[in-house]
């Protein structure tokens, strides 16, 4: 595999655009396309730039060796691991954003449940024929999508928190 190959394996590998990594870099993006398609080699210092940013060795990048230096992780292990823990904070996140609306949607229907109750209360109280009848509100139909919110937000924290236990389970 050539440099160019390379270099686009590479980029593509860490889901870069040619213009994200020339601006890492401090190049044009017509400098990465031309390297890509052999028009014309990194120098030097564009190298050894791009195999820190890539964290591979200039060895491996020039010559297609690998180092038997170190056991390293490959850049597509890396890119796994980063979407798996992109995943798993999405999952929390979601999680406590459903616990969190379950739970102001139960306090609303609560101080909407007792602030009906006192009005009625006072209606009752200051109405002098005594005929008032209050009109009865259902609050368990009203409770039922807060409850489903806060049981979505618990599954999600529960599936979060076996994907955890797996994790450390797998470690071990």
């Amino acid at each position: 595999m050539n440099v160019g190959e390379k270099i686009k394996k590479i980029r593509k590998m860490a889901g870069m655009t040619q213009e994200e990594l020339a601006e890492k870099m401090n190049v044009s993006r017509q400098t990465i396309s031309k390297w890509e398609k052999e028009i014309s080699s990194p120098d030097l210092e564009s190298a050894i730039v791009l195999c820190e940013l890539f964290e591979i060795s200039l060895d491996d990048f020039l010559k297609g060796g690998q180092s038997v230096k170190e056991e390293k992780i490959s850049l597509q292990d890396m890119i796994k691991i980063n979407r798996r823990n992109q995943k798993m904070t999405i999952l929390l996140l979601s999680g406590l954003f459903f616990l969190m609306i379950g739970a102001l949607a139960a306090l609303f229907i609560e101080a909407l449940q007792s602030t009906t109750e006192s009005i009625a209360y006072i209606l009752y109280r200051y109405i002098a024929v005594g005929q008032y009848a209050s009109a009865p509100v259902n609050y368990g139909r009203l409770m039922a999508p807060a409850i489903l919110l806060i049981a979505i937000g618990v599954i999600l924290g529960m599936a979060y928190m076996m994907e955890r236990w797996k994790e450390k389970k797998k470690d071990v």
